[in-house]
């Protein structure tokens, strides 16, 4: 069994994440609302700012020492029943996919997003094509809400589902 461990980083895990980030994004570069072109460009201090709020967590999953995934929770100050907070960004290396691996990630959001102060829902979008998110959120407790139409990055034009979890 591979040595799986996942933290949340902080700012001077900087390298870390635009590491991850950039992989993530050159991998599968039509799962995320940015580009790899776009993100590469990024100083130093953005990489930094991007993991210096209390508003917002980013873990990365590491198998032994290399980083293999990543995923990233934040709060949302608009949400109907109160603060919300938005899961975002979850990516997994090809080669351990299929593995359970998210199970990680969302046992590490909600329990970020139990213990911030003002978080009491929690909300997850994916593609109607995505069967694994569906089946992953499902399994912790997400109920859907509703559907919206939506052209993906990759001028896909396919339906974003939407779900919550009341903590």
């Amino acid at each position: 069994m591979s040595d799986y461990s996942i933290r949340k980083l902080d700012v001077d895990d900087w390298p870390i994440f635009k590491q991850i980030r950039l992989e993530a994004l050159s991998t599968d570069p039509f799962v995320f609302g940015s580009n790899y072109v776009a993100e590469a460009e990024h100083s130093d201090d953005v990489w930094r700012d991007g993991l210096n709020s209390q508003d917002g967590a980013i873990f990365v999953l590491f198998e032994g020492d290399a980083p293999i995934g990543m995923t990233g929770i934040g709060v949302k100050h608009d949400g109907p029943t109160g603060t919300t907070a938005l899961l975002w960004g979850s990516w997994l290396a090809p080669k351990v996919r299929s593995r359970g691996l998210s199970k990680v990630f969302y046992e590490a959001r909600i329990g970020w997003a139990r213990q911030h102060p003002t978080i009491n829902r929690v909300i997850v979008t994916h593609r109607a094509s995505n069967l694994a998110s569906k089946f992953a959120n499902q399994k912790f407790g997400f109920v859907r809400t509703h559907v919206t139409e939506k052209v993906w990055n990759d001028g896909t034009k396919e339906d974003e589902v939407h779900y919550e979890l009341i903590l």
